[in-house]
């Protein structure tokens, strides 16, 4: 088979790559701080605890100091997703790196999906702490949200104000945070279903609806999301030993998502593939808690 694979080739499928990414942004992307990174352990901060105010009782008296708490926490380089496959003719190829092209849109799907496949695992594993990242510490259980909670078992109104009482109670400032939680679609539809959630009455509580999708409630934005998809590595993370889902709310400066490289593409040809062309996407990418008392999850009966 003669060449067929050039410059032009390399450069259409990585402009139409990167356009792709932009057009089909991963669901839980935008509900995370992010930055880029580089290193093997990248620290993300030190991590401030609170403290106490102190009063001062007498006139010139010395100053007194706070201890004020410190912990790092960081994210360690993962390996990098990535989408591949083999094209063995050329009018196959020129079609398929075209921005509406198959080979762009699935590999544009595929990262998207391993980035909040990233942020999934980001919710639940344990995060690395201490001086040197050398402490995993685990997902703080006093955060959850039961599935008595309220009168169904199933996703409902009081649970979403539960959750909103855990993040309250441990200090997230929720008027100057954004707030987010994860449902799949029948958490979604159980929604729908409470009749507390569609009494007139209860647009005071910042309910909003958009073209037929519930968007917001209980001051929480409601990304609707498949967790339990197959092509998620981390879906057993969002199952409890019961088979309870477990739907991750969040702040979203208590999540924290680190890009040592947002894309990577190439387009080779390969003689060790009888010269068929090699279409290859890459991003490396992965997340973590920042703040234990922002993240937590709510069981629900499906």
């Amino acid at each position: 088979m003669s060449q067929f694979v050039t410059a032009t080739h390399r450069e259409t499928y990585g402009s139409n790559m990167r356009m792709a990414l932009q057009q089909r942004v991963p669901k839980l992307l935008s509900a995370i701080t992010t930055r880029t990174v580089s290193g093997e352990m990248h620290k993300i901060e030190d991590v401030v605890g609170a403290v106490n105010v102190q009063r001062k009782q007498t006139r010139h008296a010395n100053t007194t100091y706070n201890d004020t708490p410190h912990d790092g926490r960081w994210l360690g380089m993962p390996e990098p997703i990535f989408y591949a496959d083999l094209v063995d003719k050329e009018d196959k190829l020129a079609s398929g790196i075209d921005i509406e092209g198959g080979y762009t849109k699935a590999g544009a799907m595929a990262i998207a999906r391993g980035t909040d496949d990233a942020i999934i695992g980001g919710f639940f594993n344990p995060a690395q702490t201490g001086k040197k990242g050398t402490i995993l510490t685990p997902f703080d259980t006093s955060n959850i949200v039961p599935y008595t909670e309220g009168a169904t078992d199933g996703m409902n109104v009081e649970k979403l104000a539960a959750a909103r009482e855990i993040l309250i109670g441990n200090d997230v400032d929720i008027d100057m945070d954004e707030l987010y939680v994860a449902l799949t679609s029948k958490q979604e539809r159980q929604l729908f279903s409470d009749v507390t959630a569609t009494s007139r009455d209860f647009g005071a509580t910042g309910m909003e609806i958009r073209e037929g999708k519930l968007s917001r409630l209980m001051g929480f934005n409601l990304i609707v999301i498949e967790l339990q998809s197959p092509r998620f590595t981390n879906a057993s993370l969002t199952v409890d030993g019961s088979s309870r889902r477990k739907n991750p709310f969040w702040a979203k400066s208590c999540m924290f998502g680190g890009m040592w490289e947002e894309s990577f593409t190439s387009v080779d040809q390969l003689p060790t593939k009888h010269f068929s062309a090699q279409v290859y996407a890459r991003r490396q990418f992965d997340a973590c808690r920042t703040d234990e008392g922002g993240v937590g999850y709510i069981e629900n009966v499906e």
